[in-house]
Formats: C-alpha cells, sequence, structure tokens
C-alpha cells in the first residue's frame, strides 16, 4: 500500500481533460443539434486540444492537483472558475489573434468554458466527498516531538494518507509496555510509524519482526514525513545522513539540461531587465532622486561571497551587509519599492548573476553577507545548504508564504532546501517553475 498517494493528481490531470473534451463534444452537439460529425470534430481539434493542454496546466499552477486539494471543499468553485477565466481569455487570444486557426466560434467557445467549468466544479465536488470516505488504516506511532505533532494532525486532516494514529507511545516507553500495548491491540495496528534509528526503538526491531512482521508493517517516521510534507524533517540530521544523501555532484544530463535552462531564462531575464529599467529608473528618481540599483554581497556556492545588483527599493542605499534589526530600523521601503517587490521587479537585475554563472534561476535563497555566517552558528547544518548554486526561486521559496523572519522559521527553510538538494531533478526543477509562476500570479510573497 502507498502511504501517500502519488498518482491522484496524475489520475485526476487524467479525468479532468477527459472532462474537457467531453464538453467540447456536448457543447458541438448542444450547438448544432446532432452529434457532431468526424469534419466538425476535425475543425476543433487542433485549437482545442492546445486549449486542453493549457488548461492543464493552469489547472496545477492553480493547485488543483496539490495536496491539499481535497481538504479545501469550499474553495474549489472560486479556484476552478478562476482558473477558467485565464483558460477562457488564452483561448479567445488563440482562435482571434493566430491567422491559421479560421475557427471564430463566440458562441461555441463561450458555451464551453461554461459547461466545462460547471462539469468541472461538480466533479471536484464530488471528488472530495469520494476521497474523504477512503478507509484509513490504524496505525501506532512511536515518537515524540514537534515534527511527529505536525505529522500526526496532517494524518488525520488529509485524505491523501492511507493511515491514521490511532495510538502514540513515547519513543522511550519501557519494551515491556511496547509489546503489551501490541499484544492487546495487534489486530488493529497495521502499521507502526517509528524512528527505527531511535536507539530505545532499535533495540526492539528483532522482537517486533519476530512477533508481528509482516502482518504489521514497520515505516520509519522520518521516511514518513518528507514523504507527507516534502521537506526533510531537521530530527533526523547528523553527518551519516548528510554523507549519505547530499552530494554537489549531479548527473550530466542534469546539469547540462539546468545550465541550458539557466542561460536561456537569463537571457529572458536580462532582457526585460532592460526594457522596464526606463521606467523603474524614472519612478525611482522622481520619488526620492537615489540611485536606481544596489550592489549586494551575498553567500554564493560553497560559502564564497559573491555580488549581484537589484533595482533599489529601500530609503537607503543598502549594501546588502547584515546588521542588527535595531540599526536598519530606518531604512524603510519606498512606494516605488513597495511595488518592485510585490512584482519581483527589483530581482530582476540578477539575470546578469544567472548569465554568468553565479547563480542558478533555481536553488537555495543566498543570504546576504553576515547573516549567513550567524545562521550558520545558530542552526546545525546551515552550511549544507551552499553546496549547490543560490537561486532566483527555489523549493522553500514557493513553499513558504514570505522570507524567513525568526530563525525557527530559517529552519523551516533549510529543510525544504535539504529535500531539494537531495531530490534535485528535472522534474523537480519544473514543479518549481510552474509554482512560481503561480506565486507570481497571486502576488504571494516569497
Amino acid at each position: 500500500m502507498t502511504i501517500v498517494n502519488k498518482k491522484e493528481p496524475i489520475l485526476l490531470g487524467l479525468i479532468d481533460i477527459c472532462i474537457l473534451i467531453g464538453s467540447l463534444y456536448l457543447t458541438l452537439a448542444l450547438r448544432y443539434h446532432t452529434f457532431p460529425s468526424d469534419g466538425l470534430v476535425h475543425v476543433h481539434q487542433v485549437p482545442f486540444s492546445i486549449i486542453f493542454l493549457y488548461s492543464i496546466l493552469v489547472f496545477y499552477i492553480s493547485g488543483l492537483y496539490g495536496r491539499t486539494v481535497f481538504m479545501a471543499r469550499s474553495s474549489i468553485p472560486s479556484i476552478v472558475i478562476k482558473a477558467q477565466v485565464i483558460n477562457g481569455l488564452v483561448a479567445v487570444a488563440l482562435f482571434y489573434f493566430i491567422p491559421s486557426f479560421t475557427v471564430t466560434p463566440k458562441v461555441t467557445l463561450f458555451a464551453y468554458i461554461l459547461l466545462s467549468s460547471a462539469l468541472l466544479i461538480m466533479w471536484r465536488m464530488g471528488t472530495y466527498s469520494l476521497f474523504s470516505m477512503r478507509r484509513k488504516h490504524p496505525a501506532l506511532v512511536i515518537g515524540s516531538g514537534v515534527e511527529v505533532d505536525e505529522l500526526i494532525t496532517e494524518m488525520s486532516a488529509n485524505s491523501r494518507i492511507g493511515i491514521f494514529c490511532q495510538k502514540r507511545i513515547d519513543p522511550e516507553a519501557s519494551a515491556t509496555e511496547l509489546i503489551s500495548t501490541m499484544e492487546h491491540n495487534g489486530s488493529t495496528f497495521q502499521y507502526i510509524v517509528a524512528d527505527v534509528n531511535n536507539p530505545h526503538i532499535e533495540a526492539l526491531l528483532p522482537e517486533l519482526y519476530k512477533r508481528f512482521f509482516p502482518k504489521t508493517q514497520i515505516i520509519d517516521i522520518h521516511d514518513l514525513y518528507e514523504q507527507v510534507f516534502n521537506r526533510i524533517p531537521l530530527s533526523r540530521m547528523n553527518y551519516a545522513w548528510i554523507m549519505s544523501h547530499v552530494s554537489s555532484v549531479s548527473p550530466s544530463m542534469f546539469d547540462a539540461i539546468k545550465r541550458g535552462s539557466d542561460i536561456f531564462f537569463g537571457i529572458i531575464i536580462s532582457i526585460t531587465t532592460i526594457l522596464v529599467y526606463p521606467f523603474v529608473a524614472l519612478a525611482i528618481k522622481i520619488e526620492d532622486r537615489g540611485p536606481v540599483f544596489i550592489r549586494q554581497e551575498r553567500t554564493g556556492k560553497g560559502g564564497v561571497p559573491m555580488h549581484y545588483y537589484k533595482f533599489r527599493s529601500m530609503q537607503r542605499n543598502d549594501s546588502g551587509k547584515w546588521v542588527a534589526e535595531s540599526a536598519q530600523s530606518e531604512n524603510k521601503v519606498t512606494r516605488v519599492g513597495h511595488f518592485i517587490r510585490k512584482t519581483r521587479i527589483d530581482e530582476l537585475p540578477q539575470g546578469l548573476a544567472v548569465l554568468k554563472g553565479d547563480m542558478s534561476l533555481i536553488g537555495p535563497r543566498s543570504d546576504i553577507a553576515g547573516l549567513g555566517e550567524r545562521l550558520q552558528n545558530e542552526i546545525p547544518y546551515y552550511s549544507v545548504r551552499t553546496i549547490v548554486k543560490p537561486g532566483l526561486t527555489g523549493w522553500a521559496q514557493v513553499n513558504q508564504n514570505k522570507p524567513p523572519q525568526s530563525v525557527e522559521e530559517t529552519k523551516v527553510r533549510l529543510s525544504y532546501d535539504l529535500y531539494y538538494i537531495k531530490h534535485r531533478s528535472v522534474n523537480l526543477e519544473t514543479q518549481i517553475v510552474l509554482k512560481t509562476f503561480k506565486t507570481l500570479l497571486s502576488r504571494e510573497g516569497m
């Protein structure tokens, strides 16, 4: 049994495509009062195929295939409608501005959007009920701490996790208590979720194996946490884990694709910077006549200092060197700075660093000079995140709603960065790019 069903998003996507195709057929049938002929279908086939694929992409960006999609039933209609409005606008542009598409179905397109939206909402609302009724299997959880509390809560609330915590025992409980619990409830526990590397649990594994395996499956609590939250539990961190799972070496094909993507997007970002520069510079000069750019010193790959430029968004020409908060409390964000930060325009000049190879499009967020050293002193293994190039966007940025404001929030960022470093691949990088577009469109913090 798969504890977290990773195939559900694929299944949902395939069914969504079927609904979109069915909506087109039904729309044509209602429009022409007969079942669509092969010729009529052929005329609509190519342009609507593009719309179908683009719609699935928009649905993904909108979060309809996310981990908690079945937990927010009340938000489903709103999400679907917003996504369909975007799809409708793209469809209008496709039909009316591309000369090769001779079809201009004003009524057909409008009816298709309305019908497909209604069917998608009904299907998604029904899906929520269907997955909410799914059977969950009882588990005995042996663990303590904040991460275990978080995992147990998610196991109960998220329908895509196939188990729930029926009973919890402290890992330092006596062997007698654990064995007694299993013997009295063994028929109900199908899973034991425990830290198999904990000395207390590790000593009991032979006895648990002898008495209960394979009827009861034992799952490493850290593996389950990583699978559920897509980040590494920091309680698992030690030098052995780092040496086993962290490497600066990637497959050569991945490196080639990543560098090619960096060059491609670096060129696009640099061209965009040139285009918006006159307007940003004019706005900054009108507001306070200060400098347009700031030059920041940040931590690069391997902890090596690096420099890059940003459009100035604060009152003072901050060099990017970290100082105590009290000393920079008067350095406020300007009105222009507020806008360019919200729209991420202030980050555009970093495209040059991406082209040079000092940065990547995707990677852990770099720290300003001094702050990284302070965090390394306060957070164990923090320097591991510098084993790869820093990025303009990354797994932590798209999963946290705003930049870390405390050491505890920085620890969460580290757990996401470690997940990215361990699992970095073309698939994960594609997810990050799509989630970044979602963040930009929704104007969420990064």
